[in-house]
């Protein structure tokens, strides 16, 4: 093996945020196979022993001329198609989160630069490389049940994750980058394409709204700001500011300083701390998506927000026995012999796909050809094309067959 293939594979972050940080986290970790090579973002602070060139401005670090195999595109969504674009064509791979672009031409932008390029691009879809999602596909493909007949998947985002992302965050908007199906559940929709191995998908039918995050729905007396709002009102409240960031801590992840005194201070100042009924908002809060494949095949995703726990649970149907998996546990229920579950081992962030990701995003980098690169695109853009497909079908009330 050449000296190429042995030494660690280096990246510049675009975005230092949850996802960047945590792309960054790997060449802690890892050493001897990935390295930071610089880091660039307009309001994040950097870490003081970060040891690399830093920047407020991602045009200028890619015009930096900073030596680097990647470049990992962690950005707001309405930037991945400017900076993934100009990222291949000064020959770095890329990591890209996800979604790949906010409509179907920046998609199609992205692949015409990755196949003049020749370059890697990766799509962030951490669960495929989750090892409990890996784990699933194996069962659903080994044929214990069958030919799959339908699927009904939930996706369940949580009512303070929603609150937190798709209302009072960065996503709570559609004209500001893309709608919450879009940027939710593309991940969804790619678990799919996996479960289904390749089969094309010809109708797309969805509904949705924004049914209970409305101005109308404000309580009585409540202010714009959780800070301001009567006692009264607030504990009254499931949305609270303070309950979701202060009293909980399942979110704080979300935000470089997690102590007390700076999440009181971000309750108090920042975007996450108004009122949910007051943001201007205008993302959905719940989608059903219809689908039906070649050769018969019906699959069901429902995106929720108001739900207790954060999950994904998903109910298959075949022509020998059904599976249910929560993302804790596989359940095998065949119609003849035993039912077994099986509970994979799951570690870190994402059940261990974040760590996943990374491993195979160094692999494809030190041996991967054009041709591979252009696959695995191409399987990513599908869940982007159903994404797409639903919205249209979602504000039009037609009955999608492509784009």
């Amino acid at each position: 093996m050449d000296s190429a293939a042995q030494r660690p594979v280096s990246a510049i972050i675009l975005g230092y945020g949850i996802r960047g940080r945590a792309y960054a986290a790997y060449a802690k970790t890892h050493p001897e196979d990935f390295t930071v090579a610089g880091l660039a973002d307009p309001v994040a602070d950097f870490p003081a022993d970060a040891g690399c060139p830093t920047w407020k401005n991602w045009e200028t670090a890619l015009d930096s001329g900073t030596k680097a195999d990647a470049v990992i595109i962690s950005l707001p969504d309405r930037l991945h198609r400017a900076a993934c674009v100009k990222a291949l064509e000064r020959g770095y791979h890329v990591l890209l989160e996800k979604p790949i672009g906010c409509t179907w031409d920046e998609c199609q932008a992205i692949r015409d630069a990755q196949v003049k390029s020749g370059r890697l691009v990766l799509t962030g879809y951490v669960l495929r490389y989750a090892p409990f999602y890996k784990k699933l596909r194996d069962v659903i493909s080994s044929g214990v049940i069958g030919e799959l007949t339908s699927v009904h998947h939930l996706a369940a985002i949580s009512y303070g994750k929603s609150a937190h992302a798709y209302c009072r965050g960065n996503w709570s908007v559609e004209a500001k980058g893309t709608g919450m199906l879009v940027n939710k559940c593309t991940h969804d929709f790619d678990l799919i394409e996996w479960w289904t191995k390749g089969r094309k998908c010809t109708k797309v039918s969805s509904f949705g709204s924004l049914f209970h995050w409305r101005p109308e729905n404000k309580p009585a007396g409540a202010a714009d700001r959780c800070c301001d709002c009567p006692q009264a009102v607030r504990d009254n409240c499931a949305f609270d500011a303070y309950k979701l960031y202060y009293e909980r801590t399942d979110l704080r992840y979300h935000f470089a300083d997690e102590s007390d005194e700076a999440i009181l201070k971000m309750i108090e100042t920042s975007p996450y701390g108004r009122c949910v009924y007051a943001c201007g908002n205008d993302s959905v809060d719940h989608q059903t998506v219809l689908m039906e494949y070649e050769g018969g095949l019906t699959i069901i995703l429902e995106m929720e927000s108001y739900s207790q726990q954060r999950t994904r649970i998903t109910h298959f149907y075949g022509t020998r026995g059904e599976v249910i998996a929560d993302e804790k546990k596989i359940q095998i229920m065949p119609f003849l012999g035993d039912s077994t579950t099986i509970t994979p081992a799951q570690h870190g962030h994402h059940g261990g796909g974040d760590r996943e990701i990374m491993t195979e995003f160094v692999k494809l980098v030190r041996g991967g050809s054009p041709a591979r690169y252009t696959k695995l695109l191409d399987a990513a853009l599908e869940s982007h094309r159903i994404a797409f497909l639903a919205e249209e079908s979602r504000k039009t009330g037609r009955t999608m067959s492509g784009l």
